[in-house]
């Protein structure tokens, strides 16, 4: 009973969600935190065993190495096209999309929506090989636009998905007023709808932005040319036949990073507001 007694106050102390919290925080913040230290090592403290947490002789030549020794902003630059392309795309699609799925309903509607699901509970990775073998018959292995479709393929379902539930939330009433004062229905959705709905759709479009940004796969296996592989490939560059340059990596891990962790930060509030907006009516 004193056990029993022991444990639910642990439980139901007020410190106890911030602990628990907290703790899972730190575990998933490890990684970054041991490869922003790594990037400030040199190579011979990187390999020393037992391994240090800390620089010894902080360095910021590590950092610069990493940068003039790979094309750090070659890969950087073909990331943000890509990303920036298949998101525009996904987006402007699948808001059209999703609009018609939502306030245009037709017999056989929801199962053209399980469809959209049904394509992602397919393991991306077993269908690699045949988008490999269909790229290679039309000519666009090694190109950015074998990457773009992939990247349309994987998050076009999802986002018509997210994007269809800001759109049930939205009010019918407006969609048909706009319709009486002579907007079509290209108008409506133009000039009304995405206009109030702009913050879903923009936390939307950040969220696939960084799906697109972090993917690797796609690109290892459809590009062999560094002058157009993204940057996460581009760490990939490190890695040698008989030596692995550890500091270096987790330098370019930093550059690879920023960009993207920036915008996030930056966007944060936004994200937040406008993944709840869907739960909300207007």
């Amino acid at each position: 009973m004193k056990i029993r007694n022991f444990f639910l106050k642990i439980v139901n102390h007020r410190a106890t969600p911030y602990v628990v919290c907290g703790a899972i925080a730190f575990f998933m913040i490890a990684p970054f935190i041991w490869m922003g230290l790594s990037a400030f090592k040199t190579s011979s403290e990187t390999f020393k065993y037992p391994p240090t947490y800390f620089p010894e002789n902080p360095t910021l030549k590590t950092m610069s190495e990493a940068w003039s020794k790979a094309p750090i902003p070659t890969y950087l630059a073909n990331s943000l096209i890509v990303s920036l392309t298949s998101t525009l795309i996904v987006i402007v699609a699948g808001s059209f999309t999703a609009y018609a799925l939502s306030q245009y309903r037709y017999r056989g509607s929801n199962v053209a929506l399980g469809l959209f699901l049904f394509t992602r509970i397919i393991p991306p990775l077993s269908l690699l090989l045949p988008y490999y073998l269909i790229l290679r018959k039309l000519g666009l292995l090694n190109t950015r636009v074998s990457v773009i479709l992939y990247l349309i393929y994987l998050n076009y379902p999802l986002v018509v998905w997210l994007l269809k539930g800001f759109f049930d939330a939205f009010p019918r009433d407006l969609i048909d007023s706009a319709i009486v004062d002579g907007c079509s229905r290209t108008g409506a959705i133009l000039r009304i709808v995405l206009p109030v709905s702009a913050t879903g759709v923009y936390a939307i479009a950040v969220v696939a932005f960084m799906w697109a940004w972090n993917e690797f796969f796609a690109p290892f296996l459809f590009i062999n040319y560094d002058e157009l592989k993204p940057i996460t490939v581009g760490l990939y560059y490190f890695v040698g036949d008989e030596y692995t340059y550890w500091n270096r990596m987790c330098a370019a891990g930093i550059y690879a990073v920023m960009p993207s962790l920036t915008f996030f930060l930056l966007a944060q509030k936004y994200i937040v507001k406008g993944l709840t907006a869907g739960a909300l009516k207007y």
